[in-house]
């Protein structure tokens, strides 16, 4: 695939009646990673879930002392009521566990959505920049160079945060 792109690149440049391309490069983690509106709102997303962190962290330091007790008793208490206490410490756990996957499952999805609008805003402000600057490609995966001519990373960013409030 990169070899066809090469390719078409090079008949374009090279052909007689060809123009000149104006081609620019753009590297998407530096823009997400840089906005301070995705940085706003992650760190709304931990605030949001910090709550329920610490909950969690309270549980497992909870369950950790029933185990260090169990194991302590292991030799005074009865066959019987070693049981029990194993049983409830097993439901902590499954508890635990289940509360664990649910609370990540749901930061996940809020993040998954950030990042889908963060692409949808990204992908606008590229192709109004490219509209607006007469680029002929913009290019944003899998490249060996970019010489700083070509990377128009910086302004892709610099006109997010003038679009955002």
């Amino acid at each position: 695939m990169r070899v066809l792109v090469i390719f078409c690149l090079s008949a374009l440049c090279f052909s007689s009646n060809a123009q000149s391309l104006k081609i620019g490069f753009i590297d998407t983690e530096q823009i997400v990673f840089n906005l301070s509106q995705y940085k706003q709102s992650i760190e709304e997303i931990s605030r949001e879930f910090d709550p329920k962190k610490q909950e969690l962290l309270d549980l497992f330091r909870h369950i950790e002392l029933l185990r260090i007790n169990i194991e302590s008793k292991n030799n005074t208490n009865t066959l019987g009521a070693n049981e029990i206490e194993l049983s409830k410490l097993r439901v902590l756990e499954e508890n635990f566990e289940t509360e664990t996957k649910f609370w990540q499952q749901e930061i996940n999805n809020k993040k998954i959505n950030l990042l889908n609008k963060i692409e949808t805003l990204v992908n606008k402000t590229i192709n109004e920049f490219a509209i607006e600057e007469g680029y002929d490609l913009i290019l944003y995966k899998d490249v060996a160079f970019v010489s700083n001519e070509v990377n128009i990373t910086q302004k892709i960013i610099e006109k997010i945060e003038k679009l955002s409030p």
